[in-house]
């Protein structure tokens, strides 16, 4: 649905304060995407994305950090910050392809390579936490036995030891991956932080229908690191990935009401099962 002003005050006069030249007529479209709130819009010949806070926030996201995020990052990884203002963030639109289907393994374990050789945000990311916290707000219905002794048993053992501590982008998958020419950049940067590189590829592993052992091998050729030793700090982060997928659609599940988040976190505990860990 397109119309011809943004529906929201605020984000009119964000606008018209930090892009002057929007006083002239602009076109808006609603973006979609699981989180929502997205507004995309063209002043002349340029294109931004504009993004509101939302009214139930998951921890550890802000808009806060997501700006925070893109200021510190170097051109060639994600789109270029604009502004953020009462509680909108507005960033410069990437043109490019968004491809249904991943990248290859070798330009995507590049892409990653090149994402954690960046200086550290500031902020860790903690899984437990968020674990507890999906627990806690999720529909009542959907806690079961087998939830509660995955979580019980993941307080007791504690996240895995980073085997290197670098900034994350946490939500790599196609649908955030911006194709152009011969390089790839990602957007959507709301659950970034600083974690162990071994989850961000264990997370990327299960959000994309790639080759695992081809990324691996990709990304341990890049940074110089032992190939087997990655493997098995991908393999010690895997349950936690998937509790975290599992978890997560759960408490959208109850705040959106969505069938969608029900199914994907069907599908998300079929997959922790069989893990076996």
């Amino acid at each position: 649905m397109q119309y011809s002003k943004p529906n929201n005050d605020s984000l009119h006069k964000v606008i018209a304060h930090y892009l002057p030249a929007a006083q002239a007529a602009g076109c808006f479209s609603a973006l979609e995407g699981l989180s929502g709130g997205s507004l995309h819009f063209k002043i002349g010949e340029r294109e931004y994305t504009a993004r509101r806070q939302l009214s139930s926030p998951l921890p550890g996201v802000s808009l806060k950090r997501h700006y925070r995020a893109l200021t510190r990052l170097s051109a060639g990884i994600g789109p270029t910050p604009v502004c953020l203002a009462d509680g909108w963030l507005i960033v410069e639109w990437l043109a490019g392809e968004v491809k249904s289907e991943p990248a290859c393994a070798r330009a995507l374990g590049s892409l990653l390579y090149h994402l954690h050789r960046q200086h550290c945000f500031g902020w860790r990311i903690c899984l437990l936490p968020l674990l507890e916290y999906y627990w806690q707000n999720a529909s009542p219905a959907r806690r079961t036995p087998y939830w509660l002794r995955r979580l019980k048993s993941m307080k007791h053992s504690g996240e895995p030891k980073p085997l290197r501590l670098a900034p994350v982008h946490m939500d790599v998958h196609a649908g955030n991956l911006v194709h152009q020419h011969n390089e790839i950049k990602l957007i959507d940067w709301e659950y970034a932080g600083d974690a162990d590189i071994a989850l961000e590829l264990a997370a990327t592993l299960a959000a994309n229908n790639i080759n695992g052992d081809e990324l691996l091998h990709a990304y341990a050729g890049f940074s110089k690191i032992d190939l087997k030793t990655l493997q098995r700090q991908v393999t010690r982060w895997r349950a936690w990935v998937m509790m975290l997928m599992a978890s997560w659609y759960e408490c959208r599940w109850r705040q959106t009401q969505d069938r969608t988040f029900l199914t994907l976190a069907d599908e998300a505990w079929s997959l922790l099962r069989a893990t076996n860990q």
